[in-house]
């Protein structure tokens, strides 16, 4: 899988977390183990996982890109 821009949306209280990675599938696997056993480095994303369970998320790409990290900081 390529990778690029991703989101994490909160469903519930709209807030967006943006990433970016060289693959998606393994970044978006990381984050999901993350959360799940409540070590994720932003805080921020990891309450508001441990207050809205996982049905309250929901990890979207939104552009396929070579310099990710450029396209991410925009």
């Amino acid at each position: 899988m390529s990778g690029g821009i991703y989101k994490i949306v909160n469903l519930v209280n709209g807030n967006i977390y943006i990433g970016s990675s060289g693959n998606f599938k393994n970044r978006i696997n990381n984050h999901k183990t993350r959360l799940r056993k409540g070590k994720h480095h932003n805080r921020y994303l990891q309450n508001s996982y441990n207050k809205y369970g996982v049905g309250a998320f929901k990890f979207e790409i939104v552009e396929e890109k070579e310099n990710m990290v450029e396209r991410e900081q925009y």
